[in-house]
């Protein structure tokens, strides 16, 4: 089904290319397809790979946090590969973040009235 749905959306997009420089054809550059195409595998293709993987593997649930955890990992790869200053917003975000996911995987008390 995912497969279908990128398909789609990949043929609406290319309809509206002759469109983005009037009715001129796009001429892409190489370095530019190459980039397209290797996001497009790597960005999108692995990463609905690993996350039906992990649904499988530990259910939904456990697959949603993952979502939840991505600003953070943006954050700590912006400071250390990108050398961008760590802000006091950005840390008290991802520790907001970290104590959410953190008490959502807490196993639930004896007794109590959640399943």
């Amino acid at each position: 089904m995912s497969a279908g749905q990128l398909l789609a959306a990949t043929m609406l997009a290319s309809t509206t290319l002759p469109m983005l420089d009037g009715l001129q054809p796009p001429r892409p550059r190489l370095d530019a397809l190459v980039a397209v195409v290797v996001l497009g595998v790597l960005g999108t293709g692995l990463a609905y790979v690993l996350n039906y993987r992990i649904i499988a593997d530990d259910g939904p649930v456990s697959a949603s946090f993952v979502i939840y955890l991505l600003p953070v990992v943006a954050v700590v790869l912006g400071v250390v590969g990108l050398h961008e200053r760590l802000t006091t917003h950005a840390i008290g975000g991802s520790f907001m973040i970290v104590l959410g996911v953190a008490a959502t995987r807490r196993k639930a008390a004896a007794g109590s009235l959640t399943p």
